[in-house]
């Protein structure tokens, strides 16, 4: 029988990696450390069980595709708007003084060290230094529900133009290297071939304009397009459908974006923010967060199979990286405070963006291909960027209590004070994202007859709702009729907190499956305790199960029938109204109906 060469490494990184977890868990360190350290642990480092092959370094690029596909579609192209200033001038300003910073301070020191680079050497290992991790931040703000407030706001905006500026950081490094470029593009080589000239200053001049014009073409086909497409797709009822149609818009996107010589990931970042804002973008990012999770955890598994750790430069190394963390964490707050945020949101997002990232790794593995640095300075600079990594969770653990006792500090200095206040009075608000959307009112959860009646009601009177519907033929429907529908499950958090359940007054619940309404009625409860849940039941032998899981109202729908029979016959027969409604009483007393 045929078996895949890798499949042992892999069957060892994750067994090791679910060990080395577990162990990490009981003394609270983030799971990401622990597969840092796994690879760490199995690879050259420590018993070299394991190498970094082709394979695995093609699974973990995959995970970093799919992370900035989810993470754009939570960040649409409004978002950026919002956040223009942020992106456009402090992502420059952040790049560009990181750089210069780091960049003069390895020259000295190892002039001082005495193993000396050079000015091409200083100049790449500043802009590699200047990159923070997406993946890292995006995962640790996302896990700790930060990702829409302000500071995860403004770690996003230095984000997403570091992740721009990787493309012209990499053209520069091939025109730092001593010989030809050995990478050129087609577009170059059709350019010199025809019209003649300087390989290196074409081939630069070729990949900016590249990157301009498939990033601007990118927005615009997919943001005309996309949304229909992923209409098209979302109202299937099959989940193979919808998986398939969501990495086959992630992957071609990253995918025209790695044929123009740009980075993957921006490719699938702009993907998945032309159809964010959508009503299918949640549901996309709750279908491919499995296949996301498994193969960013291949990644940070990478990040520590990359290392060969020198024991007599390790004290070297790690006092390079305490220095790196704290000149991009000065960088960072100072531009942000001049940007005139708050003084709290600043240091919070400085804190969290201290690190070094993973294009990193492949800036300075370009870097010793053009000769532009020596095998030991990639191996000394990886030591850093990974030990910065790992004291990122711990940054951003702790960034909270370090702003907040930064601000009281600041009141004393004048100059600062204006700054020192909080984020509903500061020169400029970053809104969260429960703030910018519009709050419902009432959820109905089912589009039925009873859901679409009842949202008739609220239609007239003013109240606002928002429905929630499993089948995605009837969703479709419903937005044509323009009601404002989301496709998902009653039981899935994520879809219940989309639909607006944490900050409506009362859900309406009208669905017919009896396991489904019994989970979704308690995972609702457990979600908002406060909150007026009211049942529609087909069955009176379900009334039960829903009022002990925190329902307050249970209309059955056979018994309200019954009733409705035997107060017409009884009405027709010449019973009186003092009767016919003792009789009802009754009859709701004995079954437990009366609220």
């Amino acid at each position: 029988m045929h078996t895949l060469e890798f499949l042992d490494e892999l069957v060892l990184l994750c067994l090791a990696a679910l060990a080395v977890i577990t162990v990490f868990q009981r003394v609270k360190l983030p799971p990401i450390i622990g597969l840092i350290a796994t690879g760490l642990i199995i690879g050259p480092t420590g018993f070299g069980l394991v190498e970094q092959d082709a394979i695995i370094a093609a699974i973990s690029e995959l995970g970093i595709v799919l992370l900035l596909f989810t993470i754009g579609l939570e960040f649409s192209i409004d978002d950026m708007r919002k956040l223009k200033s942020i992106v456009f001038i402090g992502g420059p300003l952040q790049v560009l003084l990181s750089t210069v910073l780091t960049g003069t301070g390895a020259y000295f020191i190892s002039q001082w060290a005495g193993s000396p680079i050079d000015l091409n050497g200083a100049i790449l290992i500043g802009m590699a230094m200047a990159i923070s991790s997406t993946a890292i931040c995006t995962k640790l703000l996302a896990d700790r529900k930060e990702l829409h407030a302000p500071h995860g706001r403004a770690v996003l905006g230095i984000l997403i133009f570091q992740d721009i500026a990787v493309v012209p950081m990499m053209i520069i490094v091939t025109m730092l290297s001593t010989h030809a470029s050995t990478h050129p593009t087609m577009l170059t080589l059709w350019v010199t071939q025809k019209f003649g000239g300087n390989v290196e200053a074409i081939d630069a001049l070729a990949r900016i304009l590249t990157l301009v014009v498939v990033t601007g073409g990118l927005l615009f086909g997919m943001r005309t397009l996309m949304p229909r497409v992923m209409a098209y797709v979302t109202r299937t009822n099959h989940q193979e459908v919808l998986i398939l149609g969501a990495l086959g818009l992630c992957f071609s996107a990253a995918w025209i974006t790695s044929i123009a010589g740009i980075s993957m990931a921006l490719g699938a970042f702009i993907a998945g923010m032309a159809i964010a804002g959508s009503e299918e973008s949640h549901l996309l990012e709750k279908t491919l967060r499995p296949m996301r999770d498994a193969f960013t955890s291949v990644f940070f598994l990478s990040v520590g199979l990359l290392v060969n750790v020198n024991l007599v430069a390790l004290p070297t190394n790690i006092g390079s990286a305490l220095l790196v963390l704290l000149a991009n964490a000065v960088v960072v707050a100072v531009i942000l405070i001049s940007l005139r945020l708050p003084i709290r949101t600043a240091i919070m997002a400085a804190m969290i963006l201290a690190q070094v990232g993973e294009f990193s790794f492949l800036l300075i593995s370009l870097g010793v291909d053009y000769d532009v640095i020596s095998s030991t300075d990639f191996q000394n600079m990886l030591v850093a960027i990974i030990v910065t990594m790992i004291v990122t969770p711990t940054l951003v653990t702790i960034a909270p209590f370090v702003a907040e006792r930064v601000v009281p500090l600041a009141n004393a200095i004048p100059a600062l004070r204006r700054w020192s206040m909080d984020e509903e009075r500061g020169m400029i608000k970053l809104e969260t994202a429960d703030e910018e959307r519009d709050k419902p009112m009432v959820v109905i959860i089912g589009g039925g007859v009873l859901g679409t009646h009842v949202a008739h009601v609220f239609k007239q009177t003013g109240i606002t709702y928002r429905m929630v519907e499993l089948n995605r033929d009837t969703v479709a429907r419903l937005r044509e009729r323009g009601e404002p529908v989301l496709a998902g499950d009653i039981t899935d958090v994520d879809t219940l907190e989309h639909a607006g359940v944490r900050d409506a007054a009362v859900v309406i619940v009208a669905i017919n499956n009896t396991m489904a309404l019994v989970r979704g009625v308690e995972v609702i409860r457990h979600m908002r305790p406060d909150v007026q849940i009211i049942v529609r039941s087909r069955y009176l032998q379900d009334c039960g199960a829903v009022r002990e899981k925190g329902a307050d109202l249970v209309i059955v729908e056979e018994f309200e029938s019954s009733i409705s029979v035997f107060t017409h016959v009884l009405a027709y027969l010449g019973a009186t109204p003092e009767l016919i409604e003792q009789q009802e009483q009754r009859m709701r007393a004995q079954r437990g109906l009366i609220v």
